[in-house]
């Protein structure tokens, strides 16, 4: 249930806060636009919550396994007693949460108006904004929709079912699978294979 309706004015709205999107309100800020940046989930998009830099993350930290490997070669002789991968990921979320942080601090200081929620059109000069049990209309001059991309389910291998997931849960897996498949080539894909191949 939605309760209230208040109506706020901007410059410019800008729908979608990933890399494109929170880029684009800062620099409509320093041109003294009056900003408003608006997201359904997080801060960063794609690529800091769910693709490059939780992938890279989990990359580095296995990359420590190869690296013992390589220095007992060496003569330099210790051991790996335990590889908890559930710490592993609360490590890489709070990395995760640490650059969303920044990316929320650079917005506020470069005087953008940032709102979480989901927003749909009214009309060519008017957004509603709707959170869970709020909703806001910003009336705009000018609109920007950085709204990103989306897993693409393949027919037969539908999400959630048979063991089948997306982009946004392999780099999520809270324990190293004995067998995974990766379909698709993309850099998500690469680097979910590289970090379960290290």
């Amino acid at each position: 249930m939605v309760v209230g309706d208040i109506t706020t004015g901007a410059d410019l709205v800008v729908i979608g806060a990933g890399p494109g999107g929170y880029t684009a309100a800062i620099r409509g800020a320093q041109k003294g636009l009056d900003v408003v940046l608006v997201e359904k989930e997080r801060v960063g998009g794609v690529c800091l919550n769910h693709g490059c830099i939780p992938a890279k993350a989990l990359i580095h930290a296995a990359g420590f396994q190869k690296d013992i490997e390589h220095w007992n070669n060496i003569g330099i002789h210790t051991e790996c007693k335990e590889i908890d991968f559930q710490e592993i990921q609360e490590w890489k979320n709070s990395a995760i949460e640490r650059l969303d942080n920044g990316i929320l601090n650079i917005l506020d200081h470069h005087g953008v108006e940032y709102m979480e929620g989901e927003a749909r059109f009214l009309d060519s000069n008017t957004v509603r904004v709707e959170e869970e049990h709020n909703a806001e209309n910003v009336e705009f001059d000018r609109a920007i929709i950085a709204t990103g991309s989306r897993p693409v389910e393949i027919p037969g291998l539908e999400f959630h079912k048979d063991g089948v997931i997306s982009s946004r849960e392999i780099l999520g897996l809270e324990e190293v699978p004995d067998e995974i498949v990766v379909v698709g080539g993309g850099y998500i894909g690469m680097e979910a294979v590289t970090k379960f191949c290290k």
